[in-house]
C-alpha cells in the first residue's frame, strides 16, 4: 500500500506496522527474510533512515531479528493469550451486534486460497475457497469492512444473495453447520487506499483488525475471517465477573 505523507503520521510507524500486518497474517512467516533496506527504501519512498527506524521498532519487540552481513529475519510469530469465552454468550453478542447494521455484498466468488487463509484452514495455497466480501453500514455511515473464506464443500451451499439476507452463523445454523471452536486475534492495522474509501476514512488511518477462524464440531477448520472498522465505530465491549 501507499504510505500517507500527511503531516502527523510517521512513515517509519506505518512500515512497521505493514511489516507486523504481514507477520500476523502468514504473508511473512517464521524465518523468513525481509528485503534488504535499500529495496524497502526504494519500495516505500523513504531515506534509510526511515527504514532502519521502522525495523529497530519491530526489533525491538522481538519480531525481527537481524543479523549482520546476512539479512533482517523473522524471529517470531505473533503470540497472544487465550481468553475463553461460552459459544453461545459470543454468538448471542455478535447478533446484538449485527442487529444494528446492515450488510452489502461487495464481491462473492470462489478464488485460491492466499498464503495465510491456507495455513488457517490447513489447505493447500491456491486450493479453492469461497470469498466474501461485505460492507456494513449503519444508515449511510460505514462501520466494518469484512472478508470471509469458506472451505469449498461449505461454500458451495450458498449463492451471493444469501449473504445481504442473513448473517453468516445465520447462514451456517441453516445447512446444519454449528461452532465446535472459534479463535480470534485482535490488533490494529492501518488502511490503505482502497479500504480507507470503503470505510470513509483518511488513508493510513489505524483500524481495528480481527482475524477470526471458525472450528466445526470435529475440529475441522471451515471458515476464516477478516474483520476491519474504525475503532470509533467498531469495538468490544467486555464485561469480567469475579
Amino acid at each position: 500500500m501507499d504510505l500517507n505523507r500527511q503531516p502527523g503520521v510517521a512513515l517509519h510507524h506505518q512500515i512497521s506496522t505493514l511489516i507486523e500486518d504481514m507477520v500476523a497474517s502468514g504473508r511473512l512467516r517464521d524465518g523468513d527474510q525481509l528485503p534488504t533496506e535499500e529495496e524497502l527504501r526504494a519500495q516505500y519512498g523513504v531515506s534509510r533512515v526511515t527504514v532502519r527506524r521502522a525495523l529497530q521498532s519491530l526489533e525491538e519487540r522481538g519480531l525481527l531479528k537481524r543479523q549482520r552481513g546476512r539479512g533482517t529475519y523473522v524471529s517470531a510469530p505473533l503470540r497472544s493469550a487465550p481468553l475463553p469465552m461460552p459459544m453461545e454468550s459470543f454468538l448471542a453478542t455478535m447478533a446484538e451486534r449485527r442487529s444494528r447494521s446492515k450488510p452489502s455484498v461487495k464481491e462473492f466468488g470462489f478464488v485460491p486460497a492466499p498464503a495465510d487463509v491456507a495455513t488457517a484452514l490447513r489447505l493447500e495455497e491456491g486450493t479453492p475457497v469461497l470469498q466474501v466480501v461485505r460492507l456494513r453500514s449503519t444508515g449511510r455511515l460505514p462501520i466494518l469492512h469484512s472478508i470471509v473464506h469458506l472451505i469449498e464443500d461449505v461454500g458451495r451451499r450458498f449463492v451471493r444473495a444469501d449473504f445481504s439476507r442473513l448473517s453468516l452463523t445465520e447462514l451456517l445454523q441453516g445447512q446444519g453447520i454449528r461452532y465446535g471452536r472459534i479463535e480470534m486475534l485482535t490488533r490494529a492495522t492501518l488502511a490503505d487506499a482502497p479500504l480507507a474509501a470503503l470505510l470513509g476514512v483518511p488513508m493510513a488511518s489505524a483500524l481495528v483488525d480481527v482475524l477470526r477462524i471458525g472450528h466445526d464440531e470435529a475440529d475441522r477448520p471451515f471458515e476464516f475471517q477478516r474483520l476491519r472498522g474504525p475503532s470509533d465505530r467498531f469495538h468490544s465491549h467486555v464485561t469480567i465477573r469475579g
